[in-house]
């Protein structure tokens, strides 16, 4: 599939409502796509001019990358029912810089989407930015999080704030009109933390970037744009990016050989960060970027949250769950907020087993199960067999292998979370006292 980006223009809504368009080409055989994607500029065009050409030009790949991602529909276009093949010439300013690192964005992007892409930079892009007044308000910013509206993300920006009293934390997030929860999910978060937190918390409401076209909605890409736009004013600020998210979901161990590679998402994975961390050194950037929970539980974070009593009254304004609209398939509350039948959501169950917590599941486990032949129960089916089979060591060695992590220094810390992963899931399947599912499981 060859695409082509092929115009920049601004367009002016209003006075703080600037939009950056970027036209996109997508042929593929006889057929021609044509799609784009817009980014909305304030507040983020402040910083064009103030950091290297290098870290905005970061974010507008990021865009281009996401915005292909969303427009072109796997089950239509991939070559194996899952993977796609892009063939891409970016304009992009710093466009030689990119193109020096084409083969560190090529793997990168391959490993993060499950795709193959290669993408050339094919020349500069010369565009007259809005001008942004002088202004103090991103001075003295310590730490930028990644601030999604999840409770991983809440956790990270309570532990900063509540041990860090002299510091200065900016919430960085992005939102995509065609799917607005998130952004309801981070303004209610939000407030909450403001009433405690004010005078340490620094934000903007979430950077709008949206694709022309909305067909595929897998949106491995998401976590590059969500990245990219904190490393904006991390890079401007000279302090380091965290991103909030539990181990488990990062490390993302395969459920069964057939869930392997493509089929697991990788937006936080070990390997990712560490590709990304890799680019902006070659990319002349200093901003490092890490996890502090890539070794910690959903639960974990929970128990050791520095500020339990405000983790425990705002949990139910975040939401986790992967699957928040498919309200067909919530059996037993068609008005819940969470699914509770994606992996996201029975991880959050898992972690919040013993405290009081009154996020609405759209199904019991109980409901899950007895619809074994339906969709719907595909995740869950795929996490009994998984907590059912006894590993060794060994065995989660190999396959954190398989994903391509043998380098890794710390490969016996990420065995010993997948061996507590299993735990907390086992935990919440026992604590659903379901006799069926316990027998399944052999627990009776």
């Amino acid at each position: 599939m060859k695409i082509e980006t092929t115009t920049y223009s601004c367009k002016t809504y209003s006075k703080k409502d600037i939009r950056l368009n970027i036209g996109l080409s997508i042929k593929k055989d006889n057929e021609e796509i044509s799609s784009s994607v817009e980014i909305q500029l304030y507040p983020i065009v402040f910083f064009h001019g103030r950091i290297p050409d290098e870290a905005f030009s970061l974010m507008l790949l990021s865009a281009i990358v996401y915005s292909i991602d969303r427009s072109v529909n796997r089950h239509k276009y991939s070559v194996d029912g899952w993977t796609r093949e892009f063939d891409v010439d970016i304009k992009l300013p710093a466009s030689v810089k990119f193109q020096q690192c084409k083969k560190d964005i090529d793997r990168m992007l391959s490993f993060l989407t499950g795709d193959y892409w290669n993408c050339n930079f094919v020349e500069n892009v010369l565009l007259e930015y809005p001008k942004f007044k002088p202004n103090t308000y991103y001075d003295n910013i310590t730490q930028v999080n990644l601030f999604s509206g999840g409770l991983d993300s809440l956790i990270g920006a309570i532990d900063y704030v509540a041990n860090n009293p002299n510091g200065k934390l900016y919430l960085s997030s992005h939102y995509d009109s065609y799917m607005t929860g998130p952004k309801t999910d981070q303004s209610r978060v939000r407030k909450e933390l403001l009433k405690i937190y004010g005078e340490s918390i620094v934000y903007r409401e979430g950077v709008c970037i949206t694709p022309g076209l909305s067909k595929e909605t897998s949106c491995r890409s998401r976590s590059f744009v969500f990245i990219a736009l904190a490393n904006i004013i991390a890079t401007y600020a000279k302090c380091d990016v965290v991103i909030p998210e539990n181990g488990s979901v990062s490390l993302n161990f395969p459920l069964s050989c057939s869930r392997r590679a493509a089929c697991s998402t990788r937006t936080t994975h070990p390997i990712f960060l560490s590709q990304f961390q890799t680019l902006l050194v070659k990319l002349g950037l200093s901003t490092k970027v890490y996890n502090p929970y890539e070794f910690n539980t959903k639960g974990e974070m929970v128990t050791n949250c520095a500020n339990r009593d405000l983790l425990i009254e705002t949990l139910p304004l975040s939401n986790s769950c992967g699957k928040r609209n498919m309200h067909q398939h919530m059996y037993d509350d068609r008005h819940a907020t969470h699914c509770a039948h994606c992996m996201p959501c029975m991880y959050r169950k898992a972690a919040t087993i013993g405290i009081k917590d009154s996020t609405s599941y759209g199904n019991k486990l109980q409901t899950i199960f007895l619809k074994k032949s339906n969709a719907v129960s595909n995740d869950f089916y795929a996490m009994l067999a998984f907590l059912k089979k006894d590993f060794t060591r060994d065995e989660i060695k190999k396959e954190l292998h398989i994903a391509g992590m043998a380098g890794f220094r710390d490969l016996d810390s990420y065995i010993d979370l997948v061996i507590r992963t299993r735990a907390e899931l086992s935990n919440m399947i026992r604590n659903e006292n379901s006799r069926l599912i316990n027998q399944y499981m052999g627990w009776e």
